[in-house]
Order: C-alpha cells, then sequence, then structure tokens
C-alpha cells in the first residue's frame, strides 16, 4: 500500500489570512486564475487582492476559465503566466478554474507544449509551483492530481501526473455562501458521486475506504437538509467542504468509475452541469452494487446506517428533471466510447460494455 500526498489542505474561516505567509514563499509576482464571476462573488479574490497588496506582492490576473474549460483557455493562461515571468500561480473557483490551473502551471514552465502534447504528459520541466483556493464544494480538486479539459473536438478528456499537485489548497465555507442554489446542489452531490465511486471500485483500498465512509458519513444529512430545503448553517457549508475534500482524497487513489465517464457524454451533448451528469448513473451503480455484490453493498449500508432506498430516494430529489430520452441509434453510437474504457473496469466486480448498455437504455 502506498499514499502520497503533498498538498497542504487548511480549511476553516479566514483561512487565507490566518495563513499570508505562504504568499511570500515562492516569490513576489503571481498569476491568479480564476473565471469571470465566481472569484469575485465568493469574496475570495478580494481577499486574495487585500492580501497581495498588503505584502506588495504584484499580480496579473486572468479571468477566462469557464465550466468545463478548454484546452486552449489552459495553455493561454499559462503562456500568460509565462510572458509575465510569474513565480508561481494561483487558482481561485470551482473545480473547473482549479482544473486549468494546474495545466496552466505545467505550460508556464514548457511554453512550447499544444494539446496533443499535454495529453501526452511530455513536458520537461516541473510546473511553476501552485496554490488552490476553492469556492465550491463537491469536485475534490484541490485534492488530486487530475486536471479534466475538454480537448478541441469538444469531448471531455482528463489527465493524471503528480506534477499536478498544488502546493497548498485553502478552503473557507464563506466563499461558497454566494452559490445558487443549483450550483450548490450539483456540486454537493458530485462530492458523494466522488465517494461511492471510489467505494465501488476495484481500486479501493483501507485508506480510500476510510476516505469514503466518514465522507458520506458527513455529507449526507447535508444532502437531506438540501433535498428538504433547510437553510444551511455556515458550519453546514464547513462540512460539506471536508466531505468534498475526502471524496477528492478517495479518487485520487482509486480513480472514478462508470457514472463520471457515461457523465461526460452528457455534459458534451446535453450541456449537463458535471455533478448533475455524473449524479444521473450514481443510482444506476447503486442498483448493480446490489444486484452483483451484495454483501460488498450491504456493508456500506450496515457501517454508515443508512437505509439504501432513503439514499436512492434522496439522490433522485436534488435531481432535475432532465427529460433526456436516448433513441437505440444514439445508444449504440456512443457505445464504442466505453469499450475497455478504464472507469468502467474500475467499477467493483466486472462490468462490461453489455452491462453499460442497459443502464443507457434506461434513458430510453
Amino acid at each position: 500500500m502506498k499514499h502520497y500526498m503533498p498538498t497542504k489542505i487548511l480549511s476553516g474561516i479566514d483561512i487565507l489570512k490566518k495563513n499570508k505567509d505562504v504568499f511570500t514563499k515562492y516569490g513576489s509576482s503571481c498569476l491568479i486564475i480564476t473565471s469571470p464571476h465566481s472569484g469575485k462573488a465568493s469574496g475570495a479574490l478580494g481577499d486574495l487582492q487585500s492580501i497581495f497588496n498588503e505584502l506588495s506582492l504584484t499580480f496579473k490576473i486572468f479571468d477566462q476559465i469557464r465550466e468545463n474549460p478548454s484546452v486552449a483557455s489552459c495553455i493561454q493562461a499559462g503562456l500568460m503566466a509565462y510572458e509575465m515571468k510569474a513565480d508561481y500561480i494561483i487558482g481561485v473557483g470551482g473545480g473547473s478554474v482549479l482544473d486549468a490551473a494546474k495545466t496552466a502551471a505545467v505550460v508556464a514552465n514548457n511554453p512550447e507544449l499544444d494539446e496533443p502534447a499535454i495529453y501526452k504528459l511530455s513536458w520537461t520541466n516541473k510546473p511553476l509551483p501552485l496554490i488552490l483556493i476553492g469556492t465550491t464544494a463537491g469536485t475534490g480538486s484541490e485534492a488530486t492530481y487530475v486536471s479534466v479539459m475538454t480537448t478541441d473536438k469538444g469531448m471531455k478528456k482528463s489527465i493524471h501526473h503528480e506534477d499536478l499537485y498544488a502546493l497548498y489548497a485553502f478552503g473557507d465555507p464563506r466563499y461558497t455562501i454566494s452559490l445558487p442554489e443549483k450550483v450548490r446542489i450539483s456540486t454537493a452531490i458530485d462530492a458523494l458521486a466522488h465517494l461511492l465511486e471510489s467505494y465501488f471500485n476495484n481500486n479501493a483500498d483501507d485508506i480510500s475506504i476510510a476516505y469514503c465512509l466518514q465522507g458520506i458519513r458527513l455529507l449526507y444529512p447535508e444532502l437531506k437538509k438540501m433535498a428538504n430545503k433547510e437553510e444551511l448553517s455556515l458550519k453546514d457549508l464547513q462540512t460539506i467542504y471536508d466531505a468534498s475534500i475526502l471524496g477528492g482524497l478517495a479518487i485520487n487513489r482509486t480513480g472514478t468509475v462508470f457514472c463520471h465517464t457515461l457523465g461526460y457524454y452528457f455534459t458534451e451533448n446535453y450541456h449537463l452541469s458535471h455533478g448533475f451528469a455524473c449524479a444521473l448513473f450514481t443510482n444506476d451503480l447503486l442498483d448493480y452494487e446490489n444486484e452483483n455484490h451484495k454483501d460488498y453493498s450491504d456493508k456500506l449500508y450496515d457501517t454508515l446506517q443508512i437505509d439504501r432506498q432513503e439514499l436512492k430516494q434522496t439522490i433522485s430529489s436534488l435531481l432535475p428533471d432532465f427529460g433526456i430520452k436516448l433513441s437505440e441509434e444514439e445508444i449504440k453510437a456512443i457505445l464504442p466510447r466505453y469499450e475497455n474504457n478504464g472507469s468502467v473496469r474500475n467499477t467493483y466486480g466486472t462490468m462490461n460494455i453489455d452491462d453499460i448498455e442497459i443502464v443507457l437504455s434506461r434513458l430510453g
């Protein structure tokens, strides 16, 4: 058993101000990567700017990272850091921004990289030092060595490399207060997807399972509050963020299963947010494992004292009615994408392409 987790993860109220010395460790010039809105709306960007002004650090802002970031935008951000001779990079935002910042940090020290080279992991120089500041609670990207981007062909595709770990990751629950309800639910249910997909995973081990159990233990009561339209306290928001980090730590060890790889298609073609797209198949995962590996499945519910049907109902109640119907022709057309797919193989047991066809047919 091996465990490597170099990122220092710090969370809590005013966590940036309490650790502002971190921002002087790696130089005096920084590129801040964020989206057009979330960095400002969350308050994280304002807090960061105040700290930089207090410490007389120089910075520029690249604020053109959007949901499901394109490889091209990651390269653009990295080249901006290269041209300004930035000493390090900070990503401020949700999972899309944090993933983009990882790739941008690589490009900043390897400006010759194009999309094919990035996906081949063929860089020479170590990336610029990277700090991540989360403004959502769901993706767990702060804790992973993964960057998910959208290719020039419009397909979501990830890279995995130890160079992509951040040096520090910060999470202040206040930064999630401004999230619209739909985004809060989508990101939280993405965290649940990570935890369940890591548990029902052929790569699961004692460490990943410990992350999963504690993450679900924290998150499930909060999801029920969301389903019941209850107001969430700052303590609730901290709990959701902590569960999200545990989900990131879990999938960092195991990877995801079929739910995530199927979800990519529905983000690309039906414009579902990442969290909702993955959660679209979470109950299919629970059913598959109950039908094929009931002892292992029951162990989860027995350990956590959670009723499986209640869990499924909670998940269903949080999902919007997407109204998605797949024709037989569409299913046949997309099935080759999942032949010998790594995430399908990760699914606990021996899931295969016939099982994927059954899952997709339920949307028929």
